[in-house]
This record gives C-alpha cells, sequence and structure tokens, in this order.
C-alpha cells in the first residue's frame, strides 16, 4: 500500500509540473531601453577592441594616372581589400585586432606600367591606425 501511495504521488508530481517557459506569465514583464551614450557597455568595448579601421596615405607620383593597392590578410591567407583610384588615401574599415595584414599600393601610368610601388605591414592593436607610406 505504500508503493502504491508514493507511485501516486509521484505521478501527481510529474503530471502537474508545467515548464517555466510553458506557463502563462503571472504579470506583464517590464520592459526599459536605457542607452548611455557617455560610457560604452561592455559589448561596445569588445566591439571596439576587436575591429579597427585603417588609413594610408601615400605621396603623389607623377606621371601616375591612377593607383592599385590590396591589402592582404595575411595570417588567414586572403586578400582582404582592394581597390584602383586617382586620390592618394585608403580608408579601409573593420581590421581584426591581432591579424597580420600586408598593405601594397602601386602608382600605374597612362600606359598601365608600375612606376613606383609601397608595402606596409600592419598588426592592428586595438585602435585606428593611420599611417604613411612612400612610393618609389
Amino acid at each position: 500500500m505504500k508503493k502504491f501511495i508514493t507511485g501516486l504521488a509521484t505521478l501527481a508530481v510529474l503530471t502537474s509540473a508545467v515548464p517555466a517557459f510553458a506557463q502563462e506569465p503571472q504579470q506583464a514583464l517590464a520592459t526599459t531601453s536605457t542607452t548611455n551614450y557617455s560610457t560604452p557597455s561592455k559589448e561596445s568595448k569588445a566591439s571596439v577592441a576587436e575591429y579597427v579601421n585603417l588609413t594610408v596615405r601615400w605621396n603623389n607620383v607623377s606621371n601616375a594616372v591612377r593607383y592599385e593597392y590590396i591589402l592582404t590578410n595575411v595570417t588567414d591567407g586572403y586578400p582582404y581589400e582592394s581597390g584602383s583610384m586617382t586620390a592618394t588615401v585608403a580608408n579601409i574599415t573593420a581590421l581584426r585586432v591581432g591579424k597580420l595584414f600586408s598593405f601594397y599600393v602601386r602608382a600605374v601610368d597612362k600606359y598601365g606600367n608600375t612606376i613606383g610601388q609601397a608595402v606596409l605591414d600592419i598588426v592592428p592593436t586595438g585602435s585606428n591606425i593611420d599611417k604613411n607610406v612612400w612610393i618609389s
């Protein structure tokens, strides 16, 4: 008889139990949204520290009609970004901190020949990077 009552009590407890996610809420949940613009949260600090922006400037080369650059993620072995422009500055966003990048820029004349080039190796460390290179 004792086993029967214990089994019946166990069955009653198991059948009456409802998972918390399946229960209807007893009261409305209060939702609050706050934004603090003066001090970043831990999440935004982490994202700022994980990625940085790169600005590379180079000298104007006479007889150059354009400049071509390629930024390679050397650590992971793939081209990250490339471009062709008449300006002497490249702005690249979201470089992963701790990875080795190689920035190559070349000056191109009207015939498509390389008339100067420069290489810059970069390992972002947590703040935006502003570099100058000399094309020769």
